[in-house]
């Protein structure tokens, strides 16, 4: 029963007429009916809008009289009611957003979780254009228009000031004649699909997306740009580049952007094991194939990124032996476990990536080139932070927020001069240069912003000037008389030299600055200190 609204089941025998009966009771009692059920014709369930008790108890007793009738009882809801209750219960117990629309594209039924990626309730949404709360463009209408079903889609989008990024699987609801009558689909949050990758393997590091690599010059945007396209496919890739480039970032963005994305991303460094480790990591082995091995045997690395993607780091530290082994894999796409003797299947994606010139160590004979042109399909070189230097205020900015927060301090903002000094270096670490520099400053600094002299009192980093003379170097001779000149007098006169050099080919002192890694201020002061006549002071 609920509020002024009553169900009655009346139980009866199959009779003709009997139907017209039961419905000539409630007219005569002015009772307003507002639904019916008969259920394989042994029973109907009529809603009606309340009565008082003494007329329920008439209508009741009237009922009973109708040839046919056994029984009559209350109930608590209709069938129908009860049927959408349940399974809007069921929907509402899943973690997967659902949602279902008939042919025109209405919504019908939608869950709690999809509410929530749709920036909507249930009363809301139900009946509403599916194109109109999300996009015309979404799989969903694809499906409902062609008739096929689709698995493991991305949507990322923006509507009004609503965005939406979430993975999305789908099949159209076809009636007994082969006609499309609906869609189903369920949606997942991308950052659900982000913490159950990172609940599969506790090992990893959070996933990378080609949005968390910071830039903003022309340069990484066409890498970036390259790296999507080449991402889609499944053909190995060979990503080039110095020591912290950020190439592991790289790797990881790529199998995300991939339909491998939902599952495994596993990262070996090959350069950081021995031989024989190494093969067992990558390979797995077989119960008793040497000392010490695990009861039942171990899975490798190329078994558990099965259908995903293995990053293969520092490739060009691996050994001929190994070359042999890793060849044979991409050639037949099967392995071999130590002591073993079956081939098992691998679906695995190879990403590899290395900082050596793998051309001379073909020449040298230290790398096999039927290897190199097996990993070398799509190379992709990441360029050193010095071809970029744009991107390093931006960077270094992020990495200060990052660094903080892991600190727990305040952030802590970097001064014009300051980034125009990190701008200046020729950072032959890369990024990993820059992020150690900066974390070693903040870990030994106050609460103030980042000035140069932290730089200055804190690392050794070489000015990026220009080298001149046969040999690289710049000469410069220290005037000494009849005894050596002070320490203090020495510094004061390479300086002076120094800054009349840079002066002759840059005539300006902010350029001046920029060269010797100082400010525009500095070189001002000292070239009134030393008298120096400047053709510009700009």
């Amino acid at each position: 029963m609920q509020g002024h609204e009553f169900v009655i089941q009346i139980n009866c025998v199959d009779r003709l007429g009997l139907g017209y009966e039961i419905f000539e009771v409630f007219k005569n009692q002015s009772i307003n009916m507002l639904g019916m059920e008969a259920k394989a014709n042994q029973a109907m369930i009529v809603k009606f809008e309340g009565v008082e008790a003494l007329l329920l108890q008439q209508l009741i007793e009237e009922l009973k009289k109708i040839q046919g009738v056994t029984t009559v009882a209350l109930k608590d809801q209709m069938p129908c009611e009860q049927r959408e209750h349940e399974l809007s219960t069921i929907l509402n117990s899943v973690s997967e957003g659902i949602i279902a629309v008939n042919r025109h594209g209405q919504i019908t039924h939608i869950n709690e979780m999809a509410s929530k990626i749709c920036h909507g309730s249930q009363q809301e949404l139900v009946g509403k254009d599916i194109a109109e709360v999300l996009s015309p463009d979404i799989p969903m209408l694809q499906a409902l228009k062609n008739g096929r079903s689709y698995h493991l889609r991305e949507v990322k989008m923006r509507n009004g000031r609503k965005s939406f990024h979430y993975l999305t699987s789908g099949v159209p609801i076809l009636n007994e004649k082969g006609q499309i009558i609906g869609a189903v689909a369920t949606i997942k949050d991308f950052r659900q699909v982000e913490e159950i990758i990172s609940t599969v393997d506790k090992r990893k590091k959070p996933m990378t997306t080609f949005e968390d690599i910071v830039h903003q010059s022309s340069e990484m945007r066409r890498i970036i740009e390259t790296a999507r396209v080449v991402a889609k496919r499944n053909s190995t890739i060979l990503l080039r580049g110095e020591s912290g480039t950020g190439k592991e970032l790289f790797a990881r963005a790529i199998h995300m952007e991939s339909e491998r994305s939902l599952s495994p991303f596993v990262a070996l460094n090959c350069g950081a094991l021995p031989e024989n480790l190494l093969e067992s990591e990558l390979f797995g082995y077989e119960e008793g194939s040497f000392t010490g091995a695990s009861k039942g045997g171990k899975k490798g690395l190329f078994e558990q990124a099965d259908t995903g993607t293995l990053f293969l780091d520092e490739i060009g530290e691996i050994s001929p032996q190994m070359q042999v082994r890793l060849l044979r894999v991409l050639q037949e796409g099967t392995i071999r476990r130590v002591g073993g003797s079956s081939e098992i299947p691998v679906n695995v994606r190879i990403i590899a990536a290395t900082h050596r010139n793998l051309e001379e160590m073909i020449r040298n004979g230290e790398f096999r080139e039927d290897l190199y042109y097996r990993l070398n399909i799509i190379p992709l070189r990441i360029p050193p932070l010095r071809e970029h230097p744009e991107d390093i205020p931006l960077l270094a900015q992020h990495l200060v927020r990052k660094i903080c927060a892991k600190l727990n301090k305040p952030e802590i903002c970097l001064t014009k001069d300051s980034v125009e000094y990190l701008m200046a270096q020729r950072w032959p670490g890369n990024v990993r240069q820059l992020e150690n520099t900066i974390e070693r400053i903040l870990n030994l600094m106050g609460t103030t912003g980042m000035q140069n002299e932290e730089f200055y009192d804190w690392i050794n980093l070489e000015p990026a000037c220009k080298q001149v003379g046969q040999a690289g170097h710049d000469c410069i001779k220290i005037p000494v008389h009849d005894e050596w000149p002070t320490l203090k007098e020495i510094v004061n006169e390479v300086e002076k030299q120094v800054l009349l050099r840079v002066l002759k080919n840059h005539p300006s002192s902010r350029k001046a600055a920029r060269v010797l890694g100082v400010t525009n201020t500095t070189i001002l002061n000292k070239i009134k200190t030393y008298g120096i006549v400047s053709t510009s002071n700009g």
